[in-house]
């Protein structure tokens, strides 16, 4: 497997891999109102903006030229997408994307002292696997499920 960062010319692909595996994995656990906010977000012409403005960063998973995960930072330590290929599930690829993502993180900014993630119901138990503990309970807000968690940049 291979990690390189993303820029606009493969975000188009990136985020239709996002959307296809929200769809299988995260969608049934979700509203209406939650799917549609989150196909909102992840929206081309939204999306290359703040990746041309420098507010968001993404990388992606390759395995033989395949795309088969993404992951995207904003707010400078804020993870805001990770998503795998089902098939790909368990192989490490999401393991990887994090670490990449927390060592651009603090190649960065070095004085960040935690990356948080708003995770969906599905991943809790993999970002606490990575060392993420929750800092709350579960909330709900534009009929999107998640749970904050945060991990200290230098474990």
């Amino acid at each position: 497997m291979q990690i390189c960062r993303l820029g606009p010319e493969r975000l188009k692909g990136a985020l239709d891999l996002v959307w296809e595996v929200f769809e299988e994995y995260e969608a049934p656990d979700y509203e209406e109102m939650g799917v549609k906010t989150f196909r909102h977000f992840i929206e081309y012409s939204s999306i290359v903006q703040k990746v041309n403005a420098g507010e968001m960063k993404f990388w992606g998973c390759y395995q033989n030229n395949y795309l088969i995960g993404v992951i995207a930072i904003r707010e400078g330590q804020h993870i805001s997408l990770l998503f795998v290929r089902g098939k790909f599930h368990r192989l490490g690829a999401a393991s990887m994307l994090v670490n990449v993502a927390i060592a651009s993180i603090a190649s960065a900014n070095p004085s960040t002292p935690v990356v948080t993630v708003n995770s969906s119901p599905y991943a809790v138990g993999f970002y606490k696997a990575v060392g993420f503990e929750p800092i709350d309970e579960e909330q709900k807000r534009d009929g999107i499920r998640y749970t904050p968690m945060r991990r200290p940049l230098k474990m």
